[in-house]
């Protein structure tokens, strides 16, 4: 039984993904480093710059300064907002 509450718990991203690019992208989470690594192309897009922000959220920007991708550092200790 855990394992289908731990299943619903991927439910929550459905709204977000509504908003989205409709294109393939990637999610990959490092427990490790506490590190979730966003790519808005599959396979991804290598940037050319990037911007940490003060919530500690690294904006990798390709061409035309475009966001390829995202990098949320500490990202299992954020809360989730309703």
């Amino acid at each position: 039984m855990a394992i289908v509450e731990e299943s619903l718990n991927y439910l929550k991203f459905v709204p977000l993904l509504r908003d989205l690019p409709k294109r393939p992208f990637s999610l990959l989470y490092d427990a490790e480093a506490d590190v979730l690594y966003i790519d808005f192309y599959n396979p991804p897009i290598s940037s050319d710059d990037t911007e940490l922000t003060d919530d500690d959220i690294v904006i990798r920007y390709g061409d035309n300064d475009e966001v390829v991708g995202l990098t949320v550092l500490h990202a299992g200790d954020r809360p989730l907002k309703n």
